[in-house]
């Protein structure tokens, strides 16, 4: 959001951008309403969508924006801003015409835009269809070309459109053209003499579609933190997210809008999700991750992008979904610059595993390379993971491959130190990179490379290929009816369905660690909420959480203390920060202990916001941040009953604060719905708990374990999988305010039936996990590490109070697969068990012989 200040008035711009280029498919005729004051007290919209900063604003401009959202009054003000409504409020002030006319319209300088303060209303009629941002094959020209041509194949397509363009022009469409825009959106240039339009590729879709709201109640869903939608170990879930986001997606696009940023305009090709392991918890992007286990994050992927590339009827994908990062990316200290040695036995089995399901299963478009080397190779430079891995090994010759903003101008830095741009530009493409990101070593650099002799112009075309053959997939080269995704408007946007997908992920997000009877807590009771997490609003997103999530400010998202607050009817709740995030400032704890004393229940919310943990920052301590274990002693020393609630991305070390709560949650980043799903839970209108995706380590830990080790396997060990010491709280682990018991039965060798029996009073929702692990025998033979045990299968079930649900695993041998240090998938002959567990009760466990 951005602020500007003008003589009379504050403007707060909520959405900025220069509105993306209309298709010349619909016109409009304006009426002058009249010229009214605004925004004089700093709070009053005579038109509450915008202000939009139009792209040569006009009156007629304007209003064809404010069409594309179904609103039929535009205004124009300042000059450079459009605002869009159904109407004047009857309460508006009326001015002279005159005070209208004070600034000339960019687009039309013989007309009036309104003045400071002055906005100049239009009634307009509209006819018409507008095109999605950068739809092709709409003009004569292109029109006549075999590449519009939908009788051909795809390849037969997009080899049509190369021939009409020179080496310069293919360049140029694979490169980002700063005349355009940002170089890390990476808008590259079409060619008007074919109809060949422009692109903007980066629109991240992590947690969100990274969009500006297009009004008032259209912001796009955003959901809870990848490590809280990685907890519900829900593949459903999963699925609907992604559905949601590859909804949203078109629907922007759809609308010609934009991101945050000026110019950068919403299409079809979206950055999520992220699928790196949460290898060390100090790691600053860990609230950008699902989890520690490549098997949850890969199969997390394959439901989120299916649910993403949904396709149509006639084939479409609803848009193309690009997995970050590729790969080993999880460390921010020195990033672009640094290398890891790492074995091939742990690049298969950890860094690689959570990519193949997502390219192999999922059907990923492709993916962003990560800043990294391995093994002194950066992976935007590294032919092995890009071409042999992924595109012969994994049999995806067409996996589309975009470099993470600026990682090809790293490589004139440590490791590589490429000599020249043109020696970086030719390493990239040469080596299985298509696209460059954030900054112009190609657009500067790749002809001359070519004409150098360093990489060649079929190189250029590879690239070219594997870029546009996914948007002739998706259709943006086929005319608009015959794609169903085309007709989807902003209604969708924040839709009603898509806020109760959106709240259901969020009760399943959370993960209940102890519970001595705090929970759940009793409506009309009186709660003191404590804590600075427990204030906080934008504190509870993620990082990569979109671009805007609330109209204004963060006034969407309600604070916990808020959400607490408006469940506990017939109540009194209270609420204080007590301290601070991450300061020294003790002052308050005094005022925040008094609330405890007076309370009968203590909710004490902790953790750590954006400032903590971020990209381009991990943190050095995984203990609470600031004074807040301090306060939380103090808390706790009252007396009173505590449910401690930790809000977090990576986790946190909390061994002092173990005993004390009568009940703890992790609730990792809630979001926009998060909080008051946290709230029904806390009271028990809610009973759907999910387990934890990562390990909790001991502070300890990171004494143990230097961040720059990415060898699974040296002691102490890293995630569940080979971490040899007792943790805080282990993988998989969560309780539920009911109680329950599973028993299981084989009938063949690797199939399994499972009966979960709620024995409690309340609803609520269990989870099974299979792992694998290896026997004696097995692993004395084995000339590699061999996990303590691997996850190989989960499900999700709701189980009513009283009943009993039966889930059944049918598996095949290839679970019983280690990865050998050759990077093989080998199944060894011995033994094998295979343990079926809910991560609280012993595990089931069938022991096996191959």
């Amino acid at each position: 959001m951005t602020t500007t200040m003008s003589a009379a008035c504050l403007v707060v711009l909520v959405v900025v951008a220069a509105a993306a280029t209309v298709s010349a498919q619909f016109s409009c005729n304006t009426t002058q309403v009249g010229c009214f004051s605004d925004y004089e007290d700093g709070r009053t919209r005579v038109l509450p969508l915008g202000p939009i900063a139009v792209r040569h604003n006009s009156q007629k401009d304007c209003a064809l924006a404010c069409f594309a959202f179904a609103y039929n009054v535009s205004g124009v003000e300042d000059g450079t801003q459009c605002f869009c409504g159904s109407s004047v409020p009857p309460s508006s002030k009326s001015e002279p015409a005159n005070d209208c006319q004070a600034m000339k319209c960019p687009g039309d300088s013989g007309e009036g835009c309104g003045g400071n303060c002055r906005i100049l209303v239009s009634k307009s009629e509209c006819t018409g269809t507008r095109s999605p941002n950068f739809h092709g094959c709409l003009t004569p020209k292109a029109k006549a070309l075999k590449y519009c041509d939908t009788s051909l194949t795809h390849e037969e397509r997009v080899q049509d459109l190369m021939s009409h363009l020179s080496l310069a022009e293919k360049i140029a469409a694979i490169a980002p053209q700063p005349k355009l825009g940002g170089t890390c959106a990476c808008h590259t240039s079409g060619v008007e003499r074919i109809g060949f339009p422009n692109w903007s590729w980066l629109v991240e879709a992590n947690t969100a579609i990274a969009a500006a709201c297009a009004g008032p109640d259209k912001c796009a869903t955003t959901f809870s933190g990848p490590m809280g939608m990685g907890a519900s170990f829900n593949k459903t879930s999963w699925y609907l997210k992604g559905s949601v986001l590859g909804t949203e997606m078109r629907a922007f696009s759809n609308a010609g809008w934009h991101r945050g940023n000026p110019g950068d305009f919403v299409a079809l090709t979206g950055y999520g999700p992220n699928i790196n392991i949460a290898r060390d918890p100090r790691f600053g992007r860990s609230s950008e991750l699902p989890g520690e286990d490549p098997f949850l994050n890969g199969i997390y992927a394959k439901h989120m992008i299916q649910g993403m590339q949904e396709k149509d009827a006639k084939g479409y994908p609803k848009m193309l979904a690009y997995l970050k990062h590729f790969t080993a990316y999880s460390r921010e200290t020195n990033r672009g610059h640094d290398t890891y040695n790492i074995s091939t036995h742990d690049l298969f089995e950890t860094y690689l595993a959570q990519y193949k399901i997502a390219y192999t299963e999922g059907n990923a478009t492709g993916a962003m390379c990560s800043y990294n080397a391995i093994n002194g190779f950066p992976s935007c430079a590294n032919d092995f993971i890009l071409n042999q891995v992924v595109r012969k090994m994994w049999g995806r010759p067409d996996a589309h491959v975009t470099t993470d903003c600026g990682a090809v101008s790293n490589l004139e830095g440590p490791p590589v130190n490429a000599a020249s741009g043109v020696l970086a530009a030719s390493m990239t493409i040469n080596n299985g990179t298509d696209i460059e990101m954030g900054s112009t070593i190609w657009a500067d650099n790749l002809e001359d490379a070519v004409h150098a002799g360093a990489t060649s112009e079929a190189a250029v075309d590879v690239s070219f290929r594997r870029s546009y053959l996914p948007h002739f997939i998706a259709g943006r080269f086929d005319p608009l009816d015959e794609v169903s995704w085309t007709k989807i408007t902003t209604d969708v946007i924040n839709s009603t369905a898509h806020q109760q997908i959106q709240y259901e992920a969020a009760l399943q997000s959370f993960v209940l660690l102890k519970n001595d009877g705090g929970l759940p807590l009793k409506t009309g009771s009186s709660v003191a909420v404590l804590g600075p997490m427990g204030e906080t609003r934008a504190g509870l997103l993620s990082d990569y959480a979109g671009d805007q999530q609330c109209f204004t400010d963060f006034d969407c998202i309600p604070t916990i203390a808020e959400a607490i607050r408006a469940a506990n009817s017939g109540g009194q709740t209270t609420d204080a920060s007590g301290v601070d995030i991450n300061s020294k400032d003790i002052s308050k704890i005094g005022a925040a202990v008094d609330l405890a004393k007076a309370a009968d229940v203590v909710v004490l919310v902790l953790g750590q916001d954006k400032s903590i943990e971020h990209e381009g920052h991990d943190r050095t301590d995984t203990a609470l941040p600031g004074m807040q274990e301090l306060f939380a002693n103090k808390v706790l020393a009252v007396g009173k009953p505590t449910i401690l609630v930790l809000c977090n991305g990576g986790a946190l070390a909390i061994d002092n604060l173990m005993t004390g709560p009568a009940a703890i949650v992790e609730a990792f980043n809630p979001s926009v719905k998060g909080p008051s799903a946290l709230a029904a839970t806390l009271f028990g209108s809610e009973n759907r708990w999910g387990k934890l995706p990562v390990t909790m380590y001991p502070h300890d830990y990171i004494n143990q374990q230097p961040m720059t080790n990415y060898d699974m396997s040296k002691a102490p060990g890293r995630t569940y999988r080979y971490y040899q010491a007792k943790p805080l709280w282990p993988f998989g682990y969560g309780l539920s305010m009911t109680t329950f018991e599973f028993t299981c039965t084989t009938s063949s060798k690797l199939s399994f039936s499972c009966t979960v029996t709620n024995k409690g009073t309340m609803d609520g929702d269990e989870v099974l996990q299979v792992y694998h692990a290896a026997g004696a025998d097995v692993r004395a033979k084995a000339k590699h590490p061999v996990p303590i045990k691997s996850l190989v299968a989960f499900e999700r079930m709701t189980v009513a109070a009283s009943s009993s649900a039966t889930v059944k695993f049918d598996l095949s041998q290839t679970v019983l697969e280690l990865i050998n240090e050759d990077g093989k998938e080998t199944l060894y002959t011995g033994s094998h068990d295979i343990l079926i567990s809910n991560g609280v009760l012993d595990p089931v466990v069938f022991h096996l012989t191959v």
